[in-house]
């Protein structure tokens, strides 16, 4: 297994737990917040914005450059 594919997996298994966790936060007497719920309480300060922004430039950065 090279580094390339390592990195993949790994990614694959991040966006994993997040499926598990979005779908386990549907579920009435969970204590789980949604991603929609957590995305608005961070939405709703200036650093929260700046984060997200970053976040989102990091992504585009890394994924997009080529």
């Amino acid at each position: 297994m090279t580094s390339h594919d390592f990195t993949i997996a790994v990614y694959l298994l991040i966006v994993a737990i997040g499926v598990g966790l979005e779908i386990r936060s549907s579920s009435e007497r969970s204590r789980i917040p949604s991603l929609g719920a957590v995305f608005s309480r961070v939405m709703r300060t200036r650093s929260g914005r700046v984060g997200i922004m970053a976040g989102w430039v990091w992504l585009g950065l890394h994924f997009f450059a080529r």
